[in-house]
């Protein structure tokens, strides 16, 4: 059996416990989308355009990876304007605006109360758009016909791609023609042109276009606004009064920053407000320059957590509103709900016991499938289902309804560990799973009758527990055949917390396309032949040949590319399996599986693994969680309650 490390070999020092300290710690793409949809009531998901989030030692919210790139305030600066102009948006009604046109006198001139193209030229019409959408512009024309072809309009917006609408237009019929364009508010442009002039001099035909007015229509389709998302931010109708635009800045300044603002600060975002009134706006459009700078403020986009003494390695405690903030992002993904924030106002969060019960009462809200999404998705590897997909000419059955499937049963089973008790001891040798009837068929069970997911039992069956699921028999395996490489390092990675050693250079697996002369096992085993191979091989290999008996969508089978599969293998102080359920009952009771699991909950608070200063605390609540049944749940409210939760020190 594996030991858990003494602390010299991990990196404690024995002494005093220490808790810590967290980089500036900058939302990530999946907190940010939350964080707006709580703090506004928006559909809007702004961060889905940003770029991709750095990740460091397994997942994305580590705080000493995630960086702060000039594009990203820039896309910051754009979705603030975009969020603040959706929560504001009034139900705006459909008007139609009449223009006439004039051109340039090099193309035309003006006749008959509109104007005659007698030459290829475009003519201009500034419209004030009030509210952003789809607008119809029509125009009114006919043309003087010449030449093989009838005369062409062009229709476009400044600044978007063309669209050219070719029509005819009868001599002395004159009829509308329209073009449908997305507007944004401000003032639009709207060009129409004459494109194809013609003239003959021998007979003197001449091809003309007269255009009597232009008509813009709109917004057409827009849907109505949500007042109610609009008073909750305007929590005063009095936007011209001086103390109506503090209270609603302060207000949502306080909600949005996750702590009350200093009177200072209030005081610099009213001054945006008097920059636009001076420049002969309305306080609304003032108040909509504030409420966007609070969006961009480092108070926002950063989980601020303060020092008193940057320097001191003395550990102090968190504020209310830090630590609300903390376990709000750590079990939600998003910012502190009404509830935490009264208890963070009232001062509670410093007892640990209404800290446990605050935990208790999130971990039972919906809100808590973030830990399933972001934690498990990124710990057991189902975020990346689908980044590769299996070779069709070799696995045609695997399409996107049983990647789906794979998908849905290992969140639907994770989840079931975290809200219905079940202990984690049984995360990879539990007989039950959750299949519908596209993935029972393909796991070889009994139909469960339709679509939706039902937990089956499986006795009687190969399989057991997490490591037997689609998901990750698939992410841990190549285009074209399995890998138990893979599988092995995934294991020593994130269930044992012990990661082999990078290859050294020049190492080179055999190609997927190579000859089959064995099965995958007498292939690396005479790549484990190489010495300098053998010493990582020889502890990882073993747990992927445990795996063997599923292929690269994870089938069960017996054979591979027709040479029997052996199963067979060692782990730990040469404790020996004959296949996969030996394997994983052999996982199942190695207490380093249940430590690498307390240490992955700390890294997902945001932490690097390095800056978890104490191993002898990881050690301890690893035995409570342990002692105590092995409860997910109990294990959650057992980090959040701890001194390396709730308390922090400076930068020495």
């Amino acid at each position: 059996m594996l030991l858990v490390c003494a602390a010299a070999a991990c990196g404690g020092d024995g002494g005093t416990e220490d808790p810590g300290r967290i980089t500036l710690h900058r939302l990530n793409n999946a907190e940010y989308n939350n964080t707006v949809r709580d703090l506004l009531g928006t559909q809007l998901r702004p961060a889905d355009a940003f770029p991709a989030d750095d990740r460091g030692y397994g997942f994305d919210n580590v705080a000493d990876v995630l960086r702060l790139s000039p594009l990203l305030v820039e896309l910051y600066e754009t979705a603030a304007e975009e969020l603040i102009n959706d929560t504001l948006r009034t139900t705006t009604q459909t008007t139609a605006q009449m223009f006439e046109i004039v051109g340039s006198t090099q193309s035309g001139s003006a006749q008959n109360g509109g104007w005659l193209f007698f030459s290829n030229g475009t003519a201009t019409v500034n419209v004030p758009i009030a509210a952003a959408g789809q607008y119809r512009v029509i125009v009114r024309a006919y043309g003087q016909q010449a030449g093989p072809d009838p005369a062409r309009l062009s229709i476009e917006v400044s600044g978007q791609t063309p669209v050219v609408r070719d029509v005819t237009a009868v001599q002395a019929a004159p009829a509308d023609y329209e073009a449908m364009f997305p507007l944004a508010q401000g003032n639009g442009q709207i060009i129409v042109g004459f494109v194809n002039d013609f003239y003959d001099q021998a007979s003197g035909a001449d091809r003309n276009l007269w255009v009597d007015h232009v008509i813009v229509e709109g917004p057409i389709g827009a849907p109505p606004a949500d007042e109610g998302r609009r008073a909750a931010v305007l929590v005063c109708p009095e936007l011209d009064d001086r103390a109506c635009q503090t209270s609603i800045l302060r207000q949502f300044a306080k909600r949005a920053w996750r702590r009350p603002p200093t009177e200072p600060e209030v005081q610099a975002l009213l001054a945006l407000v008097d920059v636009a009134l001076g420049e002969g706006d309305t306080a609304e459009k003032g108040l909509r320059l504030a409420l966007q700078a609070v969006l961009v403020s480092p108070h926002f986009i950063y989980k601020v957590e303060l020092d008193p003494s940057p320097g001191s390695k003395e550990p102090h405690p968190l504020t209310d509103w830090e630590l609300a903030t903390r376990l709000s992002y750590f079990l939600w993904s998003t910012m502190p709900d009404a509830e935490l924030f009264a208890a963070a106002e009232a001062g509670r969060l410093q007892d640990r016991d209404e800290l446990a019960r605050q935990a208790r009462r999130m971990l039972a809200d919906p809100k808590a499938v973030a830990l399933t999404d972001n934690f498990a998705g990124q710990w057991l590897f189902t975020r990346a289902l689908g980044d590769q997909d299996p070779d069709y000419m070799l696995f045609p059955e695997y399409d996107d309804a049983l990647e789906q499937a794979m998908r849905a049963e290992t969140r639907r089973y994770f989840q079931a560990f975290l809200e219905e008790d079940i202990p984690m001891d049984q995360f990879l040798v539990a007989d039950f799973t959750y299949v519908n009837d596209r993935l029972a068929e393909h796991y070889g069970l009994p139909p469960v009758g339709g679509d939706e997911l039902v937990r089956v039992s499986l006795a009687n069956t190969p399989r057991r527990g997490f490591l037997m699921q689609g998901s990750f028999l698939r992410v841990t395996s190549r285009p074209k055949r399995t890998s138990p490489v893979l599988r092995g390092k995934w294991i020593l990675d994130n269930l044992l917390c012990l990661p082999p050693r990078p290859p050294p250079p020049g190492v080179e697996g055999f190609p997927d396309d190579m000859m089959a002369t064995g099965s995958i096992r007498d292939r690396l085993e005479q790549h484990k032949a190489d010495p300098v191979c053998a010493s990582c091989h020889s502890v990882m290999d073993p747990l992927g040949f445990g795996l063997d008996n599923f292929d690269a969508i994870g089938r069960y089978r017996t054979e591979d590319a027709g040479f029997a599969i052996d199963a067979s293998g060692t782990f730990g102080d040469a404790a020996r399996f004959t296949g996969p359920t030996e394997m994983v009952e052999l996982l199942a009771a190695e207490p380093q599986v249940y430590r690498c699991l307390v240490e992955k909950l700390y890294t997902y608070t945001g932490r690097s693994p390095y800056r978890i200063e104490s191993t002898e605390h990881i050690d301890e609540v690893t035995r409570r969680f342990m002692d105590g049944g092995f409860l997910l749940e109990d294990l959650l409210v057992d980090i959040v309650t701890s001194d390396f939760f709730v308390s922090r020190r400076g930068e020495p």
